[in-house]
């Protein structure tokens, strides 16, 4: 009943138009006749309704058709009006799928989606994301394509055939809502959370912490370095709940050569002296994302231990910009006695990136992209002694922390 009425009300919309058109046609000068929008020029109006019916009518049982049936359980859906405006806001098929993607990658973070891919580039690929003072770049978008890609090639083709007929004819047509139903849903992994700086933009992520520092470290210390960050991969995500272990992330053991790519044996501290340990100088890691994760709002601290000797040259770095030379901003990594640790509180993926080349005299980075209401701040408060400690407190996020040292000195 509803298709018969929809034909008797297009055909008179069409009737109508013509008429008009035939009235108009000695003032106007049509030299390239579109075949949806010019009627003038046509000697049959009849022949030429039933022309443009047969068109519309696979639109509107292909459109019900691929998005499943009513009776189907329904998680994610996107709603007419929803493809209407990314129609309307869309210049090409390409920006249209772009837009539903980063709709359902919504859907997805609201609905805690757990199995977004959370090493989503290769260690030493050129896709890496770079930090740019308190911006970020993407040098290299994701080509691969995951199992949405596959849905939304699925569900889309109809636009992706006909997009500029679709897109001149789109307030008069009637859209299913694109829905991604139980089956659907459980069959998507893997997923990218992001392919490009434009998706991560576009879910409102941005830089807000950073961290780097020149290394100048000795070679196996910058070995063992540069191998953690390779382990860690350039980009890790942490999912809403989940608790970073950067000891597990390293595959790190101290009495096991075990890892993903072998560390060499360094000088690692013990109390007031070093001695030579497999994995020696991973504190620098652990150190490192101490530091850059200070600022941050989106974690609880789980596990955190300082040294009880710092080591000016192993610790200072540029902190959200400002050079920190006071003592308290180190942390120790000793698998499986001493760990860093740090869960998600966030309803949302965090992005963390580790960036380094391995070579001396280059520079260490890494960041976070969140929301910015992830932002946090730190500030020097100062120093005290307590017996035979030295004392250094901060107040980290609004919270004052103190670590006391027994001995400061250069390493």
């Amino acid at each position: 009943m509803w298709n018969s009425l929809l034909i008797i009300i297009i055909s008179l919309l069409f009737l109508w138009g013509w008429f008009f058109g035939v009235t108009q046609a000695q003032y106007e000068s049509i030299t390239q006749p579109d075949p949806i929008e010019n009627i003038y020029r046509i000697s049959d109006p009849l022949q030429y309704i039933f022309s443009m019916l047969q068109y519309i009518r696979p639109l509107l049982q292909i459109s019900s058709s691929q998005h499943g049936a009513a009776n189907e359980d329904v998680l994610i859906n996107i709603p007419r009006e929803t493809i209407v405006r990314f129609l309307d806001e869309s210049n090409s098929f390409e920006e249209f799928s772009h837009k539903l993607r980063i709709s359902l990658i919504k859907f997805l973070i609201d609905d805690q989606y757990s199995n977004f891919l959370n090493q989503p580039y290769q260690e030493n690929g050129n896709g890496k994301i770079i930090q740019q003072s308190w911006d970020f770049k993407v040098l290299k978008d994701i080509t691969t394509k995951d199992m949405l890609d596959t849905l939304l090639t699925n569900k889309s083709s109809l636009f992706q055939r006909d997009f500029i007929q679709i897109k001149k004819l789109n307030k008069h047509l009637e859209f299913s809502p694109i829905t991604i139903n139980t089956q659907e849903y459980q069959n998507l992994w893997p997923v990218f959370l992001f392919k490009n700086e434009q998706d991560l933009r576009d879910l409102w992520y941005e830089l807000i912490s950073r961290k780097s520092r020149i290394n100048t470290d000795p070679d196996y210390r910058i070995h063992n370095i540069y191998t953690a960050f390779n382990n860690i991969w350039n980009v890790r995500l942490i999912m809403p709940g989940e608790t970073f272990s950067l000891a597990r992330e390293l595959h790190y053991n101290p009495n096991f050569e075990d890892g993903n790519e072998a560390y060499v044996a360094g000088f690692a501290t013990f109390g007031a002296g070093a001695r030579m340990i497999y994995g020696g100088g991973l504190c620098g890691v652990a150190t490192a994302f101490y530091q850059w994760t200070l600022t941050n709002l989106w974690f609880a601290l789980v596990e955190y231990k300082a040294h009880s000797t710092y080591y000016r040259n192993l610790y200072e770095a540029e902190i959200n910009g400002t050079m920190i030379k006071d003592p308290w901003l180190d942390a120790t990594l000793y698998s499986p006695m001493f760990d860093l640790k740090v869960k998600n509180i966030r309803e949302y993926p965090i992005i963390t990136v580790f960036n380094f080349d391995g070579l001396s005299w280059s520079t260490e980075q890494v960041f976070t992209l969140s929301k910015v209401q992830d932002r946090g701040s730190f500030e020097y408060v100062g120093m005290y002694k307590r017996w035979l400690n030295s004392c250094f407190t901060r107040d980290i996020n609004w919270t004052k922390r103190t670590n006391c040292y027994r001995y400061i000195r250069n390493f």
